[in-house]
């Protein structure tokens, strides 16, 4: 639970090394090594959180859509899924997802319309839950692309996936 603690205060930049016992010391805070996995194949952080991310599909954006104004590509959606295998509550709306894709930044859509938010809920999962939501691009090609998920803003390392 201190652990916990202290990477939600390092997320917020509540850095002081002062301690109850004079340390100048900053205390620790675990980081979870990510990794590179496909599309389709679930990953595993050490402490236990699971990630699946679905191979991107097309998507067609409802006239509600945000972030397709200045984005010139196709619109895809990829399906993230989450088991909270850790000790911990998880909030899946720490989630952050970038993708490049032919050499470009894709663009994030937003569509209330579709259920497309730019993260995920944020509902906490307890010990075992489970949580699939989609999220939405406009990438420059969908047959080359690479994603980045951190599932939270401190403490774990990027998990990589690529269509080439």
């Amino acid at each position: 639970m201190a652990a916990a603690a202290a990477a939600l205060l390092a997320a917020a930049g509540c850095t002081s090394t002062a301690s109850a016992g004079g340390s100048t010391e900053p205390a620790e805070i675990a980081t979870y090594a990510g990794g590179q996995t496909s599309f389709g194949e679930s990953f595993t952080y050490a402490n236990g959180l699971v990630i699946e991310v679905k191979k991107p599909v097309p998507f067609v954006p409802t006239a509600q859509a945000e972030g397709l104004e200045a984005a010139d590509g196709q619109p895809v959606k990829v399906r993230i899924s989450i088991i909270n295998g850790s000790s911990v509550e998880y909030v899946p709306d720490t989630l952050g997802v970038t993708i490049v894709s032919g050499g470009k930044q894709a663009e994030q859509i937003i569509d209330p319309g579709s259920r497309i938010e730019l993260t995920g809920p944020s509902r906490a999962l307890g010990r075992s839950g489970v949580v699939a939501f989609d999220l939405a691009f406009v990438v420059e090609d969908p047959e080359d692309l690479t994603l980045s998920l951190v599932p939270s803003l401190g403490g774990y390392d990027p998990m990589v996936l690529t269509t080439s």
